[in-house]
């Protein structure tokens, strides 16, 4: 299940510290496990400090405690090196299911674990990846868009195995109500084959959208036309989607979503949670 071990990042900026507010939200999804992760980066003046491990182990536990109360499984990491590389490196050895990371999204969190690192992780890591957003408000307060994360979740669709693959996985996710599909065709030759393929594609997320009725989802679908970022984000929302699903393999209209190019568009500048597959 896809949420039943997370690795869950830390670096004690409040960003990272929001993240916590994300774990009911998915305990109701599935979650039963927690591992908290800080890394020392290799590169700053605390890997040299002769008690920062400790100390940041004794501020792990303080969560641990926190998340133990609520009837988690939660075990502690503080290991020093370049922080996406043993992010990566834990997820695969503790056998996690999702990685839970922040993002600046379009406000002003500055936090280099919640930037660079985060999209360095996206390009390496073979695990799914949750990448939270967050709303700046008053004061320099943050706000998680962590609330009914699941409620409305849109899937790009462009028909390959990869796409088809994450949305074997979304249905096993517990809490989604509502799901989006959309399709962009980015190329044509001529104005009859844009409206041959979008007649076409219209036609093949229909027999997807009565799958996801007969489950018991709201569903609404469309099939644009031009950069298949600007659309998938601008569909988003138009219909007030809560979470964003996105594969970094595929074939087609959506041009694979290769890591580079929409899926770090959409990462960087969407405003909405992302959820992102590696191909299998």
């Amino acid at each position: 299940m896809l949420l039943e071990k997370v690795l869950l990042c830390m670096d004690f900026s409040e960003p990272s510290k929001k993240l916590l507010e994300c774990i009911p939200e998915l305990q109701n999804s599935g979650l039963r496990e927690v591992v908290l992760l800080h890394v020392i980066d290799i590169e700053s003046t605390a890997a040299l400090q002769e008690n920062e491990k400790e100390k940041q182990e004794q501020r792990l536990i303080k969560m641990q405690k926190i998340l133990q109360a609520s009837g988690l499984t939660v075990s502690i990491q503080v290991v020093t090196g370049i922080p996406s590389e043993e992010i990566v490196q834990a997820a695969e050895e503790e056998k996690v299911s999702l990685i839970l990371l922040g993002s600046h999204g379009k406000g002003f969190v500055k936090s280099r674990f919640l930037g660079t690192t985060t999209f360095d992780v996206l390009r390496l890591s073979n695990t799914p990846m949750l990448i939270e957003k967050y709303l700046e408000l008053d004061e320099g307060k943050l706000q998680a868009y962590c609330e009914q994360k699941f409620s409305k979740v849109l899937i790009p669709v462009d028909f390959s195995e990869s796409s088809i693959e994450m949305i074997e996985e979304i249905k096993e996710i517990k809490g989604i109500q509502g799901i989006i599909l959309v399709s962009a065709i980015e190329k044509s030759e001529s104005l009859q084959e844009l409206d041959n393929r979008k007649k076409e594609w219209q036609e093949r997320l229909e027999i997807m959208e009565e799958e996801f009725l007969n489950l018991g989802y709201t569903v609404e679908s469309h099939v644009r036309e031009g950069t298949a970022s600007r659309n998938i984000m601008e569909v988003a929302e138009e219909e007030d989607a809560t979470l964003i699903a996105l594969s970094t393999r595929g074939t087609g209209s959506i041009e694979g979503l290769l890591i580079g190019s929409t899926i770090d568009a959409i990462a960087r500048q969407s405003k909405n949670p992302v959820l992102v597959f590696p191909s299998k």
